[in-house]
């Protein structure tokens, strides 16, 4: 306490009286406060690139101010959390006294961390395909502590590009501010994943593959965000990011386009194309606290991150969602085990999505997990409700007319069309999602430590009024085929939603100092996987409007044929049991 009001020789000498009779112990402190220091001179060396401003700014001293200890550690801390330098320790911050003047000089020794991060990810995904992803940043361009980023993510099915730019304090105020701009492009054609999942290749009919969804997503958009600490001392940031994207939704099947126009995320009906154009403006405020000593190898401390994404509304744009989000993290060493020379990490995050005002949540940004940053064992994006969607489609079929007879007194084979309505397997994503994430993290030599972890995690569908089909579509089905009962959401696959699924394994990291991050190979075996028999019901067949068949045809020739050629279908539906991969990154 003294020491932070400059006494920084303050010493107690405790006087005690003991009471025999009343068992009692009286214990005075006499204080010796000693001299109040103030700082002399502040001195920084071995930052050959970065600019003494850069570091001094973090520094919650000025030279004259009288000497904090506690402000002195707090400024180590921040400087540490920056990722400029290799990790800052007590000997590294010196405190030289000049007891005749009552002053201090403060120096802080820096060795300075390559300014350039380069990460590489690569593998094969059930569903993004053969895949290699390379981002670069530099987090002290030109030694001004500003962050330049580029990234690239190529492969079968997803291409990504981002460029961004952060200063970390404007106009010489701590008020970060950024941007960043990114352009993507997704393929996906359910037949395949299909096939992959059931581990086997279906020779699909094109009349079926025409149902099943095969589409391109093109993404083009921007973002820009600011935020600024509470107080000068506080490790809690206010925040504010805006941004605003263009996506298009290419669709080569009839199934792509009932999926999105029927469950109509837009809110656009009748002959108005609701796959181009889609226009998203999204404001999101956020309350950060951290106080993780470390960016990189973290060893202590904590952090919160809460935000709550609107978008639509009186923003502007076509797509009406609101998106709360969280993040907590907590880094401590274990003092038990190991005396604190181990490190126990933990991470849980969650979210929840809805549309409002007559709309739902465009069927892209709902929650997927999978993959190296939340349940290593699965495949990216693999773990997802299922649903059926409901669609109709025409069917040629062949006859004998009863009302026509040829010379011989036959009747004449004819053709004709006839409604069919059919359920399709897809994967809309929850609309809740959360991830838990244990890590007990051991140095063996050098860069290179280990980690066993343990993933969990689920994402879940609470509301399904926000897979609500077009009211539209829903009636001309129901009018279509009035002897069948259709619910105006999608149908969840049972067994399907509100599984957890679990992860654990262990994982090796090199800490490359070329290009400045953690290389990791790590091997997954899933405790909690999805096995399951999914079942997808038989068709449903009608007699089309203004185009009947000869009376008793459709009952006594057309079902008993479809009903052979089209019945219930059933899949052995199971995930992977254990997974091996390399990536250039952390989980958390």
């Amino acid at each position: 306490l003294y020491s932070s009001m400059g006494f920084i020789n303050c010493t107690t000498v405790p006087e005690t009286e003991i009471d025999d009779e009343h068992r009692i112990i009286d214990l005075t402190l006499e204080l010796d406060t000693g001299k109040q220091f103030f700082v002399h001179r502040i001195e920084f060396l071995g930052n050959t690139s970065t600019r003494d401003k850069v570091i001094r700014r973090e520094i919650l001293l000025d030279e004259g101010a009288v000497f904090n200890s506690r402000a002195w550690e707090t400024s180590v801390l921040r400087l540490n959390q920056l990722g400029y330098f290799e990790e800052l320790k007590p000997e590294d911050a010196e405190v030289q006294q000049n007891a005749s003047e009552g002053t201090v000089d403060l120096t802080l020794k820096v060795k300075e961390r390559g300014r350039n991060t380069i990460g590489l990810t690569g593998g094969v995904s059930g569903l993004l395909g053969g895949f290699i992803g390379l981002n670069y940043q530099t987090n002290n361009f030109l030694g001004l502590g500003e962050t330049l980023s580029f990234g690239v993510d190529w492969g079968d099915r997803m291409k990504n590009f981002l460029f961004g730019f952060t200063e970390p304090y404007l106009f010489d105020r701590p008020i970060s501010t950024g941007f960043t701009f990114f352009v993507r492009k997704f393929e996906f054609d359910q037949a395949r994943e299909l096939a992959i999942l059931a581990g086997q290749r279906f020779d699909v009919d094109p009349a079926v593959r025409n149902q099943l969804l095969n589409y391109d997503q093109d993404t083009v958009g921007f973002t820009v965000f600011a935020s600024y600490p509470l107080r000068r001392w506080s490790f809690t940031r206010l925040g504010l990011t805006y941004s605003y994207e263009t996506s298009d939704l290419a669709c080569f099947s009839a199934g792509c386009s009932n999926l999105f126009e029927q469950l109509n995320f837009r809110g656009l009906a009748g002959q108005i194309n609701s796959l181009q154009g889609i226009r998203t403006s999204r404001i999101t405020p956020t309350l950060f606290y951290n106080t993780v000593n470390h960016p990189f190898e973290p060893t202590g401390g904590t952090s919160l991150f809460l935000g709550s994404t609107v978008q639509g509304g009186f923003l502007g744009g076509n797509v009406n969602m609101l998106q709360p989000t969280f993040e907590f993290k907590h880094f401590r060493p274990d003092r038990f085990l190991s005396r604190g020379r181990h490190t126990l990490a933990f991470r849980v995050l969650g979210g929840f999505l809805t549309g409002f005002a007559g709309k739902v949540a465009p069927p892209y940004s709902r929650f997927f997990l999978g993959g190296e940053d939340n349940i290593r064992g699965f495949d990216y994006w693999t773990i997802s409700p299922m649903a059926l969607i409901p669609q109709q489609s025409t069917m040629s079929v062949i006859f004998y007319d009863p009302t026509q007879l040829d010379p011989e007194g036959n009747p004449i084979l004819r053709f004709g069309n006839i409604n069919v309505l059919s359920n399709t397997l897809t994967f809309p994503g929850g609309d809740t999602q959360v991830v838990a994430n244990f890590e007990y993290r051991i140095p063996l030599a050098g860069p290179v430590s280990m980690a066993l972890f343990f993933d969990a995690g689920l994402t879940t569908v609470t509301r399904r009024s926000q897979l609500r089909l077009n009211e539209a579509g829903l009636e001309l089905l129901r009018k279509t085929f009035p002897g069948v009962s259709l619910e105006p959401e999608l149908t969840l696959v049972p067994g399907t939603n509100r599984q957890v699924r679990t992860s654990t394994g262990i994982e090796f990291v090199i800490n490359l100092p070329i290009i400045n991050a953690p290389f990791r190979l790590y091997w997954a075996y899933n405790l909690n996987r999805l096995r399951t028999l999914l079942t997808i019901p038989a068709a449903s067949f009608s007699e089309i409007e203004g185009a009947p068949l000869p009376p008793g045809v459709f009952a006594t020739q057309i079902l008993p044929q479809l009903g052979l050629l089209i019945p219930a279908r059933s899949y052995n539906y199971s995930e992977p049991l254990r997974s091996f991969r390399f990536t250039v990154s952390r989980t958390f």
